[in-house]
């Protein structure tokens, strides 16, 4: 995926697959909607364990979280506001960093959305800087994909090809496999 210029996506992923993803990953990563599961404990949410590899120092990796308006992974039924939205926001963001985290919204997947969420200026009264409202609102996924656009320039300047691993158990794929040469 690399190699291509895919943008590697972790929101449905299990937190052992993200972390190997992470490690496994020249580029940067994205979750696309996921929200903080320090705030709400939800297995679809990032813990805090992954958040805090996500950066630009050793041991870490670029990447953005962005937070998921899904009433389900914000609260408790009927108690999904704007200010828990932005308590995710800001968990990632503490953990992770601010530019790590923006927003997913996963409007076409659900069907309400937290009361209040039409005035996100929340954050505003919270001392959030434009700078930062402004990565959230989309530049920290610019500089992230622009991240898999280069890793994906730098392996094919360096001749990288398609890796070829197969699964061996899989009968379904082209390849010769001793122990199937005499069904």
């Amino acid at each position: 995926m690399n190699r291509l210029g895919m943008i590697v996506d972790l929101s449905h992923t299990s937190d052992q697959t993200a972390l190997q993803a992470m490690t496994a990953s020249r580029a940067p990563v994205f979750w696309s909607h996921s929200s903080s599961r320090a705030v709400w404990n939800v297995s679809r949410n990032v813990p805090n364990e992954i958040l805090s590899r996500i950066g630009l120092g050793p041991d870490k990796r670029d990447g953005v979280v962005m937070v998921n308006f899904a009433p389900y992974f914000v609260a408790a039924e009927g108690e999904a506001t704007v200010e828990k939205v932005a308590n995710h926001v800001e968990m990632i963001a503490k953990v992770a960093g601010k530019k790590h985290v923006g927003i997913g919204s996963d409007f076409d997947g659900i069907e309400s959305t937290p009361a209040g969420l039409e005035d996100f200026a929340i954050l505003i009264k919270r001392g959030w800087k434009i700078e930062d409202l402004s990565g959230l609102a989309g530049g920290n996924f610019l500089r992230v994909f622009e991240g898999v656009e280069r890793v994906a320039r730098d392996m094919r300047a360096e001749g990288a090809k398609p890796s070829m691993m197969l699964y061996s158990k899989r009968p379904d794929l082209p390849v010769e496999r001793p122990e199937m040469r005499d069904l």
